[in-house]
């Protein structure tokens, strides 16, 4: 799509899979040439060395080194939300922003969960962003970094201009299907740690789960993390669920897993929590928001292959 075809009101997401040899001055180049007007601010988010290439190329560009953030999907699509709302133009004019991943903390698969969760939460901020994926070593089993940029992003790089992608997917579609190959768990087949059956009381279960992670290896900041995680998602299903609550958790070498599960509806938007409901913590209705943020993963899936029951799936790595 060229300036003259006109420019969209929202996001444009454009992917390309970088090669180990390739000009990524020039590929950066053909973007901004086809996206950019007179006006729009530019913003380099990219770890070097890419970061110091692309400065060294195009004169008044906004450099900004990427804060260090841990793995976890909901944390990363947050930071970055930050930082395009604190790059956005005030004039109307759009903003045109790079970022490159070169091999993701959490492996593809986790990568291709937050790529596709931008088209979601940035989906009506002006803004054109050219991910760079890669190069890097793809995981013993797909997806890669190829797999990650065709099914994530609406526009490719082809032949030096974004063309619309016919291999897109939309975030729910990919979200679910990533979340729900995780769904059950290899350690639910062992005996938890802990079993807490037609709950009803809260302080004995932070009480309880306490004691199970103090022997624990996770720090006392990420057993605190787990531990709101766990309360927001009980107390949903109090308030939303239909009891029985029953709670069970596990204590793996590499993770931990804690299942809440009712015998209500399961919701079923893949994409819920990934923003806050409303911003303002006073309100409520902040509890998936704030769990997502919480733990490594969270799941929710019905309980039985009737589609009956709700049961929501909470890991942090050990």
């Amino acid at each position: 799509m060229t300036q003259d075809e006109g420019r969209p009101a929202g996001y444009r997401h454009v992917g390309h899979v970088r090669t180990a040899d390739e000009d990524v001055v020039a590929v950066v180049a053909s973007f901004l040439d086809r996206v950019s007007a007179a006006g729009d601010r530019v913003v380099i988010a990219c770890p070097e060395p890419v970061a110091g290439l692309l400065a060294r190329a195009f004169d008044g560009v906004y450099v900004l080194e990427p804060e260090p953030v841990d793995a976890r999907p909901a944390t990363v699509v947050a930071e970055l939300v930050r930082l395009v709302d604190g790059a956005l133009p005030d004039d109307g004019s759009r903003l045109q922003l790079v970022t490159a991943v070169q091999q993701p903390a959490n492996g593809w698969a986790g990568w291709m969960q937050t790529e596709a969760l931008l088209n979601h939460v940035l989906a009506d901020r002006p803004v054109d962003q050219l991910c760079l994926l890669g190069p890097g070593a793809d995981d013993a089993h797909p997806p890669g970094p190829a797999d990650v940029t065709v099914a994530t992003h609406p526009w490719l790089m082809v032949d030096g201009e974004p063309a619309r992608n016919p291999g897109y997917r939309e975030p729910a579609e990919v979200v679910a299907e990533l979340q729900h190959s995780r769904v059950p768990d290899p350690i639910e087949s062992t005996e938890p740690a802990l079993a807490l059956l037609d709950l009803d009381d809260l302080r004995s279960l932070r009480r309880s789960i306490a004691r199970v992670l103090a022997d624990s290896a996770l720090s006392d900041d990420a057993a605190q993390d787990f531990v709101l995680a766990i309360d927001e998602i009980v107390a949903n299903a109090a308030e939303h669920g239909v009891p029985p609550v029953d709670v069970r958790l596990w204590c793996g070498r590499d993770r931990l897993l804690c299942s809440i599960t009712d015998h209500g509806t399961c919701f079923d938007d893949p994409l819920a929590g990934y923003g806050p409901a409303h911003g303002d913590m006073a309100v409520g209705g902040m509890g998936l928001w704030l769990a997502r943020r919480s733990v490594d993963d969270l799941v929710a899936s019905p309980t039985r292959e009737s589609g009956e029951g709700c049961t929501v799936r909470l890991v942090v790595r050990a």
